[in-house]
């Protein structure tokens, strides 16, 4: 079958590209461990945790009590994590690592999809090679395409149905075909839209193009909307099995954050803040082409789909006050085809002659600048680890007996996050935290189980040395401790865990 997708055009000239590309995403799956932002982790993970039984009510976040979040990804997790332990692989890391896995994969089919679905709009063979690398290689997007995380799931999705929707139906096709593609790209989008419900705006702008622009007849927009409705009802059945109740998280949802206006208690920002943090984060001078090409390709095809999907989306996001740069993720796939349709408005039209022999002149260097720019932060992005605790609690979870050992700390230790975290954490682990040193050293006098004391402090109590601690891990990246310049290692704050023998042994 992946044979057969290669062969396909535009494909099938540049295989080596497209695996070299699948390469990259599964590295950065392997090693890209954590996440991006808490909510990846908490509002997913540690929500699957209490359906797994190693987490209470109380170690949840406040979403959880309100029922704002939707249940359809803490059910996916719970339902591979379930298979996987019944035959015996039983390991959290594993089974994180296997959901980034699978979001790369599934982010890889919603790249091929869009690359066929707008291949026809390119008519340079040398922009068609810049589409398929730009959508593979742009130094982000492996690292965001391997995220188990709402914002990339819902818009991996919504491309998708997207896609689907802008492919071209067979001439001679059966129309009861056409009804049957059409309810499916709809249940696609209703999945989109259970996943992360700002996705919404997305659909929304979808139904504005197909109405205004498209002209699409009623009957198949009813097909479309009873796809989303279905899929919209099925969320609720899942989050009834997930909350032990009837509630509707995304009414709940919109109500808290937006009517009751809790989202303000994150902060507010103003409406230029998506693109002074692109411009920042995305780094420039690339970051800056990427908005001018945006917004270039909104001027110049106004009527576009992609118009239109994207305008309504970042107008309400700008509109509303808590702004962060993840809540435009959903929209990073479709980069790489505005990057290229911007190009090739510069080639095509006389307006643009001048820029066109200035960046015909300039080809070269700059070309050079993007590749040696793009491969050091793909390649930094891709084999570090999303998040520094995760390989301290792999070290614990494969190191230690749960029933021999405890983990103390000074105020709040390792594992205690935006809320605790159960799910890198055997359920039998003893956590204590304690107000200070003299406390924890009263302790290991009394008891005789193995002690793990994580400190962020570079040098040990003398009082702790007298229990003969020795260092076991600090969550330094591989390597760094070579480049300890000015021993820069021991004035940083990295979680240190010292093994401490109790006084009883």
């Amino acid at each position: 079958m992946g044979n057969n997708l290669l062969n396909r055009e535009p494909f099938s000239n540049y295989r080596k590209l497209i695996i070299f590309g699948i390469v990259i995403h599964l590295i950065a799956a392997i090693f890209s461990a954590g996440y991006y932002h808490v909510d990846e982790h908490f509002q997913i993970l540690e929500f699957t945790s209490i359906k797994l039984g190693i987490a209470q009510d109380e170690d949840l976040p406040w979403e959880y009590q309100a029922h704002l979040r939707p249940a359809i990804q803490p059910a996916f997790a719970y339902i591979l994590i379930k298979t996987m332990n019944f035959m015996t692989l039983d390991n959290p890391f594993f089974h994180a690592t296997l959901l980034r896995l699978i979001s790369a994969l599934l982010s890889l089919y919603c790249v091929y999809l869009l690359i066929i679905s707008l291949n026809p709009e390119i008519r340079s063979d040398f922009l068609k090679k810049w589409f398929i690398f730009l959508s593979l290689f742009i130094w982000f997007l492996p690292y965001l395409h391997v995220r188990f995380s709402s914002e990339n799931w819902s818009g991996i999705f919504f491309w998708i149905g997207f896609a689907l929707l802008n492919m071209k139906n067979k001439e001679g096709q059966n129309p009861d075909n056409t009804y049957m593609k059409t309810l499916f790209v709809g249940l696609i989008l209703g999945f989109s839209f259970i996943l992360r419900f700002q996705i919404g705006l997305l659909i929304g702008g979808v139904v504005l193009w197909l109405v205004f622009i498209k002209k699409e007849k009623w009957s198949t927009l009813s097909i479309l909307s009873s796809g989303v409705v279905l899929f919209i009802l099925v969320g609720i059945l899942i989050d009834y099995w997930y909350y032990g109740e009837w509630t509707f998280t995304a009414w709940n949802y919109f109500r808290v954050n937006l009517l009751e206006g809790k989202t303000s208690d994150f902060g507010l920002e103003p409406w230029w803040f998506y693109i002074e943090e692109i411009v920042i984060k995305g780094v420039p001078p690339y970051s800056i082409i990427i908005i001018i090409s945006v917004i270039f390709v909104w001027f110049k095809y106004p009527k576009h789909a992609v118009t239109w999907i994207m305008i309504p989306y970042v107008a309400v996001h700008s509109f509303i006050g808590h702004k962060e740069l993840r809540f435009i993720f959903p929209l990073v796939n479709i980069l790489p085809f505005i990057i290229v349709l911007s190009l090739q408005i510069i080639r095509e039209d006389q307006k643009f002659f001048k820029l066109k022999n200035l960046m015909k002149s300039s080809k070269k260097p700059v070309l050079l600048l993007f590749m040696i720019m793009n491969s050091i932060l793909l390649f930094a992005i891709c084999v570090k680890p999303a998040d520094m605790h995760i390989y301290l609690y792999q070290y614990v979870y494969n190191t230690y007996d749960p029933e021999k050992t405890e983990i103390i700390s000074v105020g709040r230790g390792p594992y205690s996050r935006a809320v605790p975290v159960n799910f890198y954490k055997k359920k039998e682990f003893q956590i204590k935290t304690f107000n200070d040193e003299q406390e924890i050293h009263e302790y290991i006098l009394k008891t005789d189980k193995t002690i793990l004391y994580a400190t962020q402090k570079p040098e040990l109590n003398p009082n702790m040395k007298t229990f003969n601690c020795t260092k076991v891990y600090q969550n330094l990246p591989p390597g760094v401790k070579y480049y300890n310049i000015n021993n820069w290692v021991e004035r940083t704050p990295f979680w240190t865990l010292y093994e401490c023998r109790g006084g009883n042994k």
